[in-house]
């Protein structure tokens, strides 16, 4: 069923009986005529008989000028269409559903319209005209829903779901197969909810769910094989046998595809010929069989050109370039792979992309070429980066992060092995996030009017800089490359804007300020010339492979920067999961200095020894991540010290951020003034219950502002004036992130800096001030950090719970106290200095002083102490 139909359509028996009940003006007549005739199989028949026997079909009367000529001319361009396509006859697929098209009258339902657009769609997919297909695609569900035509829809969700895997999101695709398997199920049509079964297999695949990719491959292979369907087993059984091979289950992939050959034969489709011989090789390169690989992949290429199918031919180019990589000719194999790499460049296949040029460095490497490796690597990750910053939401982002985490992973392992900080620096700040570093670039001044005017506004004018920045920065082929990949986006996204109207519930900042995500460039020796001097600059991360890995770059003061990497043990790896969690509250709260010493193994050994042995130093720190909810004060060094008394320690979300701020303390020295007192504006809420603040009313060092209500706090909060406290209950809100309770019912989120001019300098007294548990936050999108993008110079904020009692409260007030003379990361210093030298102190859950960090970066010689 589903396959090609050879005979005349007009002679099929089902034909007329189909026609008399498409013509009768009674739903139910129609139902009636056709209830108890089998179901027809070729596609354009069963097109009809799906949508007569469809109890949501219109009543009728259905298209009340068609008559029998009509009718039958329909049908034969439809199947002579369909078997073109299936056969690779292009030229004659085209001309039939060009035919078909103008065979539309207008009259409802437009079913001639619906096929011939998917008809074209299919053509345009086999050729790789991404753009083509998902525009027919989507003309094709369009016109089937005003129709009320169930079935169109779903013939038309199916390809356009593969597309969107293959070129944009493998969660959205599958939202998309879910649909179809939906309709498929509801109208009885086992051919296309195998159809979406294995779509969804594919889509499981893809998200690393082996166990559900199997069933649903090997229940959509039994759909397919109790209709009868030869293309529907092929494709099938072909997909298993690739599963079974990446998994290395060799010997079930041997089993696969001797029915996906004998299947695609039976049907005569070239595309599943191709990807036969392409597995085949495959599993005799495993084997180093090098001459019976290269045997296939010549079959490959050869039946891929002859039928007219570009991506096949890169595939196959790139095979022949693997088959000389396992040779160890690796001179030809960087000839290949570099042709491999153009071809997909042409195509504008990412995914073919990146293992090109992933590919291609190593075989660089193995040339000798090791500069020309890493610049490759480094190429390799800008390709998925520039991706990621095209899309809209934060879900698709993350999917390309994991998808593509092996590129990261094997990037980070050449910047290591052959010593290049500038390849790690890139490569990390990437993984780091660039959307704070966009806003903080975009945030340039506070704009008037309404909140919601100046979001969309910050957002329309940061999209419009994102886009001239990469066309101006790029050549006019990279240019070219750079509209198709936004318009494929754009096209394969309308699926879901398509779904509804209203945004998803979880829409999050993270979604918003994707707009804002900043440019990839490969510009890691420029981040670090940027560092400031005199400072210890650690840049660390888990590897986005290895999970147990932490790689670190770090750079002594005057010194060049050394990279490394160690394994963390698991109670290592449990206590960052317990940092970072949000349903593991009471082990967070209990924590103490010794119960974090196995996050010592966090730093490198030599930086460990060098801040025990000497005096206060000036340390930056760029964590990635999970890392970025440690508190960094608290972490054992040698003997008995905390980092937090042996270094005025800073964070910083990205080395990015890191330049951007350094550049704006150039261009706007401060300098305090021991003359008169420091203006401050302060707000305690009078839900918290320590925290009395009081070092303002005793101290004349400071001319604080005490505000009055919730309100007037909000509205100070983005004045931009030079110092402000803020201490409330700061708590994680689904969808929002943190928020911080300034009053009962009054709450700051992070949405309310935006476009906002913040103070230059921010001490917020709160839990989660920087980052909100249940996520990896790369970007940590928080109050603390968004009022840095926005402006602030400085920013005192927490990491997890600061806990609302005397200690804290006394800790608090220390910071404080310290900071007319200090810069935050000094007043953090010398604070857990003065504290953790009280007795018992030491062996207290950390809770109540290691939260509070400094967020910035540290200033050059010369400036503010």
């Amino acid at each position: 069923m589903g396959d090609s139909y050879v005979t005349d359509i007009a002679e099929h028996p089902a034909c007329e009986v189909l026609l008399a009940a498409w013509q009768s003006p009674d739903a139910g007549r129609k139902r009636a005529l056709v209830r108890d005739i089998e179901v027809p199989e070729p596609i354009a028949l069963r097109s009809r008989y799906r949508m007569l026997m469809d109890t949501e079909a219109p009543p009728g009367p259905w298209n009340p000028d068609l008559t029998a000529d009509v009718w039958v001319r329909q049908l034969r361009l439809e199947t002579e269409g369909d078997n073109a396509v299936r056969s690779g006859a292009h030229p004659a697929a085209l001309a039939a559903f060009r035919a078909l098209l103008e065979e539309e009258t207008g009259s409802e339902p437009q079913l001639p319209t619906v096929h011939a657009r998917i008809g074209l769609g299919h053509i345009a997919m086999e050729q790789d005209r991404i753009e083509a297909a998902s525009e027919h695609f989507e003309q094709a569900t369009a016109v089937a829903d005003t129709s009320a035509y169930r079935f169109g829809r779903l013939r038309a969700l199916v390809p356009w779901a593969y597309m969107t895997l293959w070129n944009h999101s493998a969660e959205l695709a599958l939202d998309q197969f879910q649909e179809a398997a939906g309709i498929a199920t509801a109208l009885d049509d086992p051919v296309y909810r195998g159809n979406a079964l294995l779509g969804a297999a594919e889509c499981a695949q893809w998200l690393d769910e082996r166990a559900r990719a199997e069933q649903h491959g090997k229940e959509a292979y039994a759909a397919f094989s109790a209709v009868r369907s030869a293309l529907g087993q092929g494709n099938a059984a072909q997909r298993l046998a690739g599963w079974m091979h990446r998994w290395g289950r060799h010997s079930e992939a041997w089993e696969w595809l001797g029915p996906a050959w004998t299947a695609f034969q039976q049907d005569g489709n070239p595309t599943g010929l191709v990807n036969v011989h392409s597995l085949r090789g495959d599993l005799y390169l495993d084997d180093h069989r090098f001459d019976e690989a290269a045997e296939e992949y010549d079959k490959a290429l050869e039946l891929a050109t002859s039928a007219g199918l570009p991506r096949a031919r890169a595939h196959a180019a790139q095979d022949l370039a693997r088959t000389a990589r396992g040779r160890g000719n690796w001179a030809e194999a960087v000839e290949l792979f570099t042709r491999s790499l153009e071809r997909y460049r042409e195509l504008g296949d990412l995914l073919g992309v990146s293992h090109a040029l992933s590919k291609l460095a190593e075989a660089q490497e193995e040339c000798g070429s090791v500069e020309d490796a890493l610049r490759t690597w480094r190429e390799a990750v800008v390709e998925v980066e520039s991706y990621r910053a095209d899309h809209r939401e934060e879900r698709f982002q993350e999917e390309y992060r994991r998808r593509f985490r092996d590129v990261y992973g094997e990037s980070l392992s050449a910047a290591e092995k052959h010593h290049s900080p500038e390849t790690f620096a890139v490569v990390a700040d990437f993984l780091a996030g660039r959307r704070l570093a966009g806003l903080l670039e975009a945030n340039s001044g506070a704009m008037a009017g309404d909140e919601l005017d100046q979001l969309q506004d910050l957002l329309a004018r940061a999209d419009r800089r994102l886009l001239a920045h990469r066309r101006g920065a790029r050549s006019d082929e990279d240019h070219f490359g750079d509209e198709r990949r936004e318009n494929r986006i754009r096209r394969l996204g309308a699926f879901e804007f398509r779904q509804g109207a209203e945004p998803r519930a979880g829409k999050s900042l993270d979604d918003l300020l994707a707009a804002v995500y900043l440019p990839p460039a490969d510009e890691g020796g420029a981040l670090l010339e940027a560092l400031p001097h005199g400072c210890h600059a650690l840049q660390i991360l888990l590897d986005p492979v290895d999970g147990e890995l932490v790689r670190w770059s770090w750079s002594a003061p005057g010194g060049r920067s050394t990279m490394g990497s160690s394994r963390l043990t698991p109670t290592a790896l449990d206590l960052l999961s317990v940092l970072r969690s949000g349903d593991r509250a009471a082990e967070r709260l209990a924590l103490t200095v010794d119960d974090l010493r196995p996050l010592s193994a966090l730093l490198p050994p030599r930086l460990l020894t060098e801040l025990a042995a000497s005096g206060p130093q000036d340390l930056l720190i760029v964590p990635t991540g999970e890392l970025w909810a440690v508190p960094w004060g608290a972490l054992p060094l040698e003997d008995g010290l905390v980092l937090g008394e042996a270094a005025r320690f800073v964070i910083c979300p990205s080395l990015t951020i890191q330049r951007q701020l350094a550049a704006r303390y150039v261009k706007k020295p401060r300098t305090p003034s021991s003359r008169s007192p420091l203006e401050v504006d302060v707000w305690r809420s009078p839900l918290v219950r320590s925290h009395r603040l009081d070092l303002f009313e005793r101290d004349r060092r400071w001319n604080p502002r005490k505000l009055s209500s919730a309100a007037e706090a909000r509205g100070a909060l983005c004045d931009g004036r030079e110092l402000m406290v803020l201490a409330g209950h700061g708590r994680p809100l689904p969808g929002a992130g943190h928020y911080l309770e300034l009053d009962e019912n009054e709450w700051l989120l992070p949405a309310d800096l935006l476009g906002r001019r913040p103070p230059r300098r921010l001490a917020l007294i709160a839990c989660w001030g920087s980052a909100y548990p249940g996520r990896v936050p790369s970007d940590p999108i928080s109050i603390a950090t968004l009022a840095l993008a926005g402006g602030s110079d400085e920013v005192l904020a927490t990491v997890g719970e600061l806990g609302d009692s005397t200690l804290a409260g006394r800790y608090a007030e220390m910071v404080l106290h310290a900071l007319p003379e200090n810069t935050m990361a000094t007043a953090v210093h010398r604070s857990t200095r003065r504290l953790l030298a009280g007795r018992g102190v030491r062996s207290r859950p950390v809770h109540d002083w290691a939260p509070l960090l400094p967020i910035g970066t540290h200033r050059q010689p010369g400036g503010q102490q």
